[in-house]
């Protein structure tokens, strides 16, 4: 061999070792399938998007993407990507992910902690709410219940109520009587309770008793109840923390709903709803 073959087999060991290193030198590139690769974030959405009862390991997820791109490889070999109902389905999953990351950065920005609490200290005045401490004693009702049915349960109750008018303690009557299965142990004791949290006719009833007052036997959808006042109502302004997440959700609908308004002002839109049924068949996907 002499030195000009010798230089031209060097030129070439030394082309192949540096586009090994270009191949292989991005360290956020996992694997290479054909002439596309997969990257670390390829992964990290990958099992993001799993279900929270089946969570891949990190080589289970490339595995199961390494297999996908074999098939979405040969799919493009096949002229798949050319078929109308395909590229309909592309362009609606590029669509989807575009419109949720907008919405997922806009609404972060919208609801961060800081700007949560400066619209809970404007509208503080709008969270407060009335609130009652009472127990009570009910009686299910079951949906769709027959007036056989009702006219036994109304005499269950009224049962109860006339052991209270008897003298019997409220407490002792709600552990043996009472079907609510969580305050029937505590005497009944429904602890504090905000407006807005309970059937607005219950909290109606426990909200006209004093300290120590009764209610009659009334019905709601739940049942029939009969009620105590441990404490008499009360106005009360719930804090931060109590109200975060109905103010998130509140913020997070508006800012949505202002985001919303500003694109159909600024992006033109024009519809051709008498074209849907002659362009239906376009996302119907490949026949065989």
């Amino acid at each position: 061999m002499d030195r000009k073959d010798g230089m031209g087999l060097r030129a070439w060991w030394l082309m192949g070792v540096a586009g090994g290193l270009m191949a292989c030198g991005d360290p956020n590139v996992v694997a290479e399938v054909g002439k596309r690769e997969v990257s670390k974030g390829d992964v990290s959405a990958f099992i993001a998007a799993r279900s929270a009862r089946d969570v891949p390991t990190a080589t289970q997820a490339l595995d199961a993407l390494v297999d996908r791109s074999l098939l979405a490889d040969e799919a493009r070999r096949a002229g798949l990507d050319k078929d109308p109902g395909v590229r309909a389905r592309l362009r609606t999953a590029e669509r989807e992910v575009l419109a949720q990351a907008l919405l997922d950065q806009r609404l972060a920005a919208a609801t961060d902690e800081a700007k949560l609490r400066e619209g809970y200290t404007a509208s503080r005045e709008k969270w407060v709410r009335r609130e009652v401490h009472v127990r009570q004693i009910m009686v299910r009702v079951p949906p769709g219940a027959d007036e056989a049915t009702r006219s036994r349960l109304l005499s269950r109750i009224n049962g109860l109520y006339a052991r209270l008018v008897g003298g019997e303690p409220f407490e002792t009557v709600a552990r043996e009587g009472s079907e609510d299965t969580v305050s029937a142990p505590r005497g009944g004791d429904l602890g504090p309770v905000l407006e807005g949290q309970v059937d607005e006719g219950f909290f109606t009833e426990a909200a006209r008793l004093g300290k120590g007052e009764r209610s009659r036997p009334f019905a709601t959808s739940f049942g029939l109840h009969v009620l105590e006042a441990v404490e008499p109502v009360r106005t009360v302004e719930p804090t931060f923390e109590q109200v975060r997440g109905r103010l998130e959700a509140e913020t997070r609908r508006d800012a949505q709903e202002a985001l919303m308004k500003d694109l159909r002002e600024r992006i033109p839109v024009t519809r051709h709803p008498d074209r849907l049924e002659t362009g239906a068949s376009e996302g119907q996907g490949p026949r065989s």
